[in-house]
């Protein structure tokens, strides 16, 4: 039985290589032949239709939808991220430990006085039932009300890749540049029937999936701001993580949208 740690060997060669590996790397912007168009569901929502839909080749249920959003939408979900769902009574956050008091208005206070801000020093909030991160389970006690706004946009993108989902759950997690996420396998849901969807804004970054275990190379794609990624079928059981956010990769759009006043916020430093 193999020994090696394949995943862990790929991950730290993508996370501390001064240029990438480019022929290794997939870009859904570019023609790929690891990467295969495909059909939205019959019954995907209209707003999603005009939207590109890619599967990967070999990898059964993964989806990868590349932005579906106008730069105000982006926006929008960006401030929910960084002002709404930081609020305590809307989650759990690792500030709790740490940043107790700071907690409300947390966005309106890194406005007023960015450098002293506790925004600087949050790693991830959850919504919904609250991941318990050292018992890597699910307290059906500890539970908030889910936004219904991204309740409603889960299913919506669960629908439009045929894959149906009901989200109770979230885990949003903040990047700074060159940050990263090891390689992990979402098992602790009860329901692993339902596909594992992630929306990125902001920075782009290196996104890695491997296999069922950590023997198994992962394939490496680019993930930018507005892109989804759906984790259904059998690469919801696969390895997955961030290998490195890329430092000014935030598209101009964005930019161009809050000066003109589109809403919301996170610039270039968080993702």
């Amino acid at each position: 039985m193999p020994t090696t740690d394949v995943y862990r060997e790929a991950e730290k060669r993508w996370r501390h290589s001064l240029q990438e590996p480019g022929e290794e790397l997939i870009d859904f912007e570019l023609a790929d032949d690891r990467v295969r168009r495909v059909d939205m569901a019959a019954d995907a929502p209209d707003w999603l239709r005009g939207a590109q839909l890619y599967a990967l080749c070999g990898v059964d249920g993964f989806r990868f939808l590349r932005c579906p959003f106008s730069p105000e939408e982006e926006l929008r979900w960006s401030h929910a991220a960084l002002a709404a769902w930081t609020e305590p009574e809307a989650s759990e956050s690792n500030l709790d430990l740490t940043h107790a008091g700071e907690r409300g208005a947390l966005w309106a206070q890194h406005e007023a006085a960015p450098s002293s801000s506790a925004l600087r020093h949050l790693s991830w909030v959850t919504l919904g039932y609250h991941y318990q991160w050292s018992e890597r389970r699910y307290d059906e006690a500890r539970r908030s009300p889910f936004p219904p706004a991204l309740g409603a946009l889960g299913a919506d993108l669960g629908r439009a890749v045929g894959q149906p989902l009901r989200p109770e759950a979230a885990i949003v997690n903040y990047y700074a540049p060159r940050s990263s996420m090891g390689g992990h396998c979402d098992d602790a849901e009860p329901c692993q029937d339902a596909p594992i969807v992630s929306l990125s804004f902001g920075l782009s970054a290196t996104f890695l999936l491997g296999g069922p275990s950590r023997h198994a190379a992962p394939l490496a794609m680019r993930v930018r701001s507005g892109d989804v990624v759906v984790q259904g079928g059998a690469s919801r059981g696969c390895y997955h993580g961030v290998a490195r956010v890329l430092r000014g990769t935030a598209p101009a759009r964005l930019r161009e949208a809050a000066s003109a006043g589109g809403g919301g916020g996170g610039g270039d430093d968080l993702r």
